[in-house]
């Protein structure tokens, strides 16, 4: 709705301006306003320029055949293709119908004197800055990724409860991988969001939600590798505990402001543990502590990622997303 709004606002103000101004063809001020309103403000800033400089190509060609071979549609077609011969390559593909238009005014007047050159730049100035300053302007999505971020936590939380409490049941016959679904899709959605978020911002720091919602797209990969491990295990040994101790801790402090060096002491010390413990005394066993190891080698990895992540923050993402401080995931 915003952007339908801006366009036909967009478009009656260019053609107003371009009329005052004594612009001949101003309603083309108002095409170029509607096609210069993209989805995002950067895209909009990038195909203005785009047509700015495919302006200076058009013009350059344009005089060049119209005056050797004068001013008729045969000379026209000749331009076009030598236009978006030459825009292909600079990429200014998406430049090249505007400018097609504006380029029809010549052949219209049977001329390009210097005034009809600067009535088709002022037309295209005209549109292209409208089309632009009404797309500076979007409302802000932060709010929607900030909910976002804690339905994730929320599902990730979820999938990690599930995970302490069926590694210490025998009967896993009903443990199924469902919770992955809402989760997954949750992940893309919120992908989708920051992507749009950074687009319509113009600083660095922007860029964290697209290396969080990454982050959490990586952990979730080894989550389901663990939920693998859970349900290939046929018995409930006395190391199980710990480690089912160890996901309930994750699960309980999980959160966006940490950096899980807590948590990655604690695994050490769990592991430690386990190590210290006596040997296997049947083949089952063995095979199923080995699953075991799997899975705190995997923890490290999940909880790495995590570290990782919040290690790469620059001072100025934590004090925008993380309001200047930094805790452990305890």
């Amino acid at each position: 709705m915003l952007k339908m709004i801006k366009i036909a606002v967009g478009s009656a103000a260019a053609i107003l301006l371009a009329d005052l101004l004594g612009l001949n063809y101003s309603t083309s001020a108002g095409i170029i306003t509607l096609l210069t309103i993209q989805d995002t403000s950067r895209e909009t800033i990038t195909i203005s320029a785009k047509r700015i400089c495919a302006f200076l190509v058009a013009t350059v060609l344009s005089y060049m055949v119209f005056h050797l071979l004068g001013y008729h549609v045969f000379s026209y077609g000749i331009f076009l293709f030598l236009f978006i011969a030459v825009c292909g390559p600079l990429r200014l593909g998406n430049a090249v119908s505007t400018n097609a238009v504006l380029a029809t005014h010549y052949l219209l007047e049977q001329k390009m004197a210097p005034l009809q050159i600067g009535n088709e730049a002022l037309l295209l100035l005209i549109g292209a800055g409208i089309g632009t300053l009404l797309n500076l302007y979007m409302p802000g999505k932060e709010k929607e990724i900030r909910l976002m971020q804690q339905r994730l936590e929320e599902d990730l939380r979820t999938v990690i409860l599930r995970m302490s409490e069926y590694i210490g049941k025998e009967d896993r016959s009903d443990y199924t991988g469902s919770c992955f679904d809402k989760l997954q899709a949750d992940i893309d959605a919120g992908k989708k969001q920051a992507f749009a978020y950074m687009n319509n911002t113009f600083f660095q720091e922007s860029k964290y939600f697209i290396d969080y919602m990454n982050m959490r797209e990586q952990q979730t990969v080894v989550l389901r590798d663990i939920y693998k491990k859970i349900v290939s295990m046929r018995t409930v040994l006395p190391q199980t505990e710990q480690v089912a101790e160890l996901l309930r801790e994750t699960a309980v402090t999980f959160g966006e402001s940490n950096n899980a060096r807590d948590l990655l002491a604690s695994r050490e010390e769990a592991l430690r543990q386990m190590k210290d413990s006596e040997l296997p005394a049947t083949r089952q066993e063995f095979e199923d502590r080995a699953v075991l190891y799997g899975i705190m080698t995997d923890l490290e990895y999940f909880l790495q990622l995590k570290k990782e992540f919040a290690d790469s923050l620059t001072k100025e993402q934590i004090l925008i997303y993380w309001g200047g401080g930094e805790s452990g995931e305890r």
